[in-house]
């Protein structure tokens, strides 16, 4: 971003209650400013559904007016029924666009609105199978997300970011629970509010993930424990008799609202064959103890899954699990406003920058004038300084076309719908670029195409590069336009990318 903000909210909104963070960027890390929670109007979400931005956007501001929290970035978890979350096996051959291959697909699912569909997706690691690579992809209705985003923003927040409260959870907990367990299998049951998410981590990478919604108190009964038994014990025996060679190392991790005694009585006596798996339980209350910005802080208490999402601003990179479902439109209409503000910012630079030459410019033929005028009145002139003094006073005038022509431009570019969205285009090719990749040019051939050149490892890496621009948001279609040796270098190859670019 062009404005860094060292800054960022993370909201956490659940049935009953709204939990904020407010962090810092300090270095590498993160430092805890300040934290919140509040109880969620009546009537605000029914059915696991936000039905009244409004007042949810009132109870926000007051809850951060009453703190003394004046962060404007802000990251919010999902609010949403249904909500589908599943890892999809994608072909790698024959794929020009990823995510209308993705929308697609979730088009079989039933449970999802047919039109009006946030959806997102990121690559995790692959499973082994030959000609496959596999891909996290979360969807859910964006109309009424885009409803309460749009309140909040109306209420001063701007918000940039829309994911599950689980994989903020994910995210916070990563550096303490997942990136150092090696060679063992993490399997994390969290319980938020009504929605439970099952998911196990093989060798620090996602591997299997469930998301189900859980009516009324179920969980809090002697029933509800039972099922939530029976919910991880299909997920260890399936793992245990159909994938493993061998028993691995398992470590449960359980986060619910349950207190954790209960859980160890009722649910660990009911988990088969894992007497001797490693067994943690977390409450809502105490989760933040598995975030290592506690450290730092002694006792003090906070959300984890408030303080996964500011984290997610920034891009920490967590257990690489990056979904955002900011509505297209919203992300759309944000990217205009951001490249309005740069283009007013340019615009001014450019504008003071061409009165001060015009003015220096205009001085200095008035100078050149003067002295012309002087020598025209003294009989001693010599030619040869008549012709410099000429030949001088040409290339200023050639100076002042050239100051025209470019204010002539900078109006052309400032015209309302005539410039692309750069930061967004830029924002894709960033991301979706390989590591074998290298990117030594980038040029904008007309107000609809640019050019990509470079260098890679190998032939199959730029074709790889190809096919990932063709899944942006923000690029219509990329072809390959050529490849060489490169003969500087053995065994790298030179490259040729044309886009065509959305408006």
């Amino acid at each position: 971003m062009m404005f860094f903000s060292k800054t960022a909210l993370g909201i956490g909104i659940s049935d009953k209650q709204i939990n904020m963070v407010l962090l810092k960027k300090v270095g590498n890390g993160v430092k805890l400013l300040r934290s919140a929670s509040g109880p969620i109007p009546d009537g605000v979400i029914k059915n696991g559904n936000i039905e009244e931005p409004a007042l949810l956007a009132k109870a926000i501001k007051r809850l951060k007016a009453k703190n003394g929290i004046r962060a404007r970035r802000t990251a919010i978890s999902l609010v949403a029924n249904p909500v589908l979350t599943q890892i999809m096996e994608l072909p790698m051959n024959n794929m020009t666009n990823i995510r209308q291959f993705i929308r697609n697909e979730i088009k079989q699912y039933a449970v999802l609105p047919r039109k009006k569909v946030a959806v997102d997706f990121c690559g995790i690691k692959s499973s082994g199978k030959v000609g496959f690579r596999r891909a996290l992809v979360v969807a859910a209705g964006s109309q009424k997300i885009a409803d309460a985003v749009k309140a909040m923003n109306s209420s001063g927040m701007n918000v940039e970011s829309v994911e599950p409260a689980s994989l903020a959870y994910l995210r916070a907990c990563s550096e303490k629970k997942i990136s150092q367990k090696f060679g063992r299998n993490l399997l994390f049951a969290i319980v938020y509010e009504n929605v439970f998410t099952l998911c196990l981590f093989r060798n620090q990478a996602l591997d299997f993930i469930r998301t189900k919604r859980v009516e009324g108190n179920i969980l809090q009964t002697e029933e509800g424990c039972e099922w939530l038994a029976e919910e991880i014990n299909a997920v260890l025996q399936f793992y245990e008799l159909e994938i493993l060679d061998k028993r691995d190392e398992w470590e449960i991790n359980i986060v619910t609202s349950i207190p954790a005694d209960v859980v160890r009585e009722k649910i660990k006596p009911l988990l088969s064959n894992m007497e001797k798996a490693e067994f943690n339980v977390r409450t809502w209350d105490d989760a933040c103890l598995d975030v290592p910005i506690a450290d730092a802080n002694g006792a003090n208490s906070f959300p984890a899954v408030a303080a996964g999402l500011a984290m997610r601003l920034f891009d920490f990179p967590g257990c690489g699990l990056n979904i955002n479902l900011l509505p297209s439109e919203i992300a759309e209409t944000k990217s205009v406003e951001k490249q309005v503000l740069v283009f007013a910012n340019i615009a001014a630079a450019v504008f003071f920058l061409m009165v001060v030459s015009i003015g220096l410019v205009n001085m200095k033929v008035e100078n050149v004038s003067g002295d012309i005028e002087q020598r025209a009145k003294t009989k001693f002139i010599q030619n040869k300084n008549t012709h410099k003094l000429l030949v001088e006073q040409t290339l200023l005038k050639k100076q002042i076309e050239d100051v025209s022509a470019k204010l002539e431009k900078a109006d052309v570019i400032l015209k309302p719908g005539s410039f692309l969205h750069w930061g967004h285009i830029l924002e894709d090719v960033r991301l979706v670029i390989p590591k074998t990749v290298q990117l030594t040019s980038l040029a904008g051939l007309d107000n609809s195409r640019m050019q990509l050149e470079g260098k890679a490892l190998s032939y199959e890496a730029v074709r790889l590069f190809t096919e990932t621009l063709n899944s942006c948001r923000s690029i219509k279609s990329a072809s390959l336009v050529g490849t060489t040796a490169d003969e500087e270098k053995n065994g790298m190859v030179k490259y040729t990318i044309n886009c065509l670019l959305n408006r």
